[in-house]
């Protein structure tokens, strides 16, 4: 018996007015943030950039260190590097229109488990939630995009087309390793032991390869970062990844306009366990994620918390799909859709609220230390070192050999932490053993020189870089060591 004429012509409405939808928030978002950024994915950068002048997959040219978390993403932005495009602009288009692809796949679920309100609402708030917008940059969206989409295939019956989108993930992320499992245990549950195999197989031999180059080239197939991070979380005050995950959900519980978040993801939660349909294992994938993380002890560092958001809008909208059915059972459909649709746009103009904020607090070091990298690219040596704290932005203009003070290229720095030191006891280790050229620091939020008697003798003021929103500028120091 076929579905109301009604019901259809939501549908085929549904089917127009999402993918354009996608289009248009991936469109708004690229034209809103395309000068956004933060400092670690210049990093990432950096890496594609070398590789791309000839100077190898290395952040400092001669140091086969693994400190990017992306190394597949390095590779992909590489050929745009070559082609002398702004890699910080063609990350922001890439991570825009992965918020759109991440909101086509999550409605393709909706459609697969016949949860099309579920569906909906998820890819109406999906390329808008302020959680992901301020990863732009980093790999943090085209990742979980592909994570999206490999559930997409795997619920679809397409093992090898899994295993080949979820090997691409892993190689953008480590941490899509998690999905994979889940991704597999999928496809055994609905299709059986062979096609599972099948999955499972394929990942390995893309997988395996790539992994074993990592080993070779660089001596381990892990980033280094995450010994960095890790060991970070020893330094005095930090916040941990747990206690960082609790303050964005008190956020979020306690915010205006995003309480239908809250009162619908204990229901998705509900709905994902009776009927486990497709949305079900980006619910469960973002909840392991947040275990895994908080397992690990890494600090709380703002992208990480992704995959976790992901997981919550998911059980939200199983909740709206839930609602919808509860009262349309009950002979009142269009209460459910008017109830449903009020409560996602609720969410949303509280979106576009955050995301307007967001747009009027830029991160402004990035024109800063922009700023210092340009000035030791056209003043120094080629080969001369530079120290600093955040080393993306200043390493990826600079183009300079770069030590840095918070272990993430010289992991080694790891161990200060660990024993219960300070960025500044780090430092000064990294000033002390690797005696760079150069200094760049904040001084007036991150005193060394001023702090110690000996480097105001070694290193002397060269440029001084004022910015009117700082109370003091930011300076490059030339050092000559004893």
């Amino acid at each position: 018996m076929g579905q109301p004429v009604s019901a259809t012509g939501s549908r085929d409405l549904l089917r127009l007015a999402v993918p354009a939808w996608a289009i248009l928030a991936a469109a708004g978002v690229f034209l809103v943030f395309r000068d956004a950024g933060f400092d670690d994915p210049y990093i990432t950068y950096r890496y594609a950039a070398n590789l791309a002048d000839g100077l190898g997959f290395v952040y400092n040219p001669g140091e086969r260190v693994l400190s990017t978390t992306a190394p597949l993403y390095a590779l992909a932005l590489a050929p745009f590097a070559a082609a002398g495009l702004p890699l910080p602009l063609v990350s922001n288009l890439l991570g825009s229109l992965s918020l759109g692809a991440g909101a086509l796949a999550l409605w393709r679920l909706g459609q697969l488990g016949e949860q099309p309100v579920a569906g909906a609402v998820a890819a109406l708030l999906y390329p808008l939630a302020p959680a992901l917008v301020v990863t732009l940059g980093a790999e943090t969206t085209p990742f979980i995009a592909l994570v999206l989409w490999s559930f997409v295939a795997a619920w679809a019956g397409r093992p090898l087309v899994a295993a080949l989108v979820l090997a691409c993930a892993t190689l953008v992320r480590a941490d899509a390793a998690l999905a994979a499992v889940l991704a597999g245990l999928l496809i055994l549950a609905r299709q059986g032991r062979r096609p599972a195999l099948t999955f499972g197989a394929g990942a390995a031999l893309l997988i395996a390869p790539a992994a074993l180059a990592a080993w070779w080239y660089f001596g381990t197939p892990l980033p280094v970062t995450l010994g960095a991070k890790r060991s970070q979380a020893f330094i005095s005050g930090s916040l941990s990844y747990a206690q960082g995950l609790g303050v964005r959900l008190w956020s979020i519980a306690t915010g205006p306009l995003s309480w239908p978040l809250v009162a619908l993801a204990p229901l998705g939660a509900a709905e994902a366990a009776l009927r486990r349909g497709p949305l079900a294992p980006v619910a469960l994938w973002g909840f392991l994620h947040a275990l895994a993380y908080s397992a690990l002890g890494v600090t709380a560092y703002f992208w990480y918390y992704g995959p976790a958001l992901v997981g919550l809008l998911a059980a939200a909208a199983l909740g709206a799909q839930l609602l919808y059915a509860w009262l349309a059972r009950r002979g009142w459909p269009r209460i459910a859709l008017a109830l449903v649709t009020v409560m996602a746009l609720a969410v949303l103009v509280g979106q576009v609220g955050d995301l307007r904020a967001l747009k009027a607090r830029p991160d402004m070091r990035l024109g800063l230390y922009g700023a210092a990298g340009t000035w030791l690219r056209q003043n120094t040596a080629r080969d001369a070192s530079v120290g600093a704290l955040e080393v993306g932005v200043v390493g990826y203009y600079s183009r300079r050999p770069i030590v840095d003070f918070a272990g993430l290229v010289q992991p080694e720095l790891g161990r200060v932490f660990r024993e219960g030191g300070s960025y500044a006891d780090a430092a000064l280790v990294a000033l002390s053993r690797y005696r760079p050229d150069y200094l760049v620091n904040q001084e007036y939020v991150f005193p060394l020189v001023r702090a110690n008697a000996a480097l105001q003798t070694s290193c002397v003021e060269v440029a001084s870089l004022p910015d009117p929103r700082y109370p003091e500028p930011l300076r490059i120091f030339r050092c000559t060591w004893p």
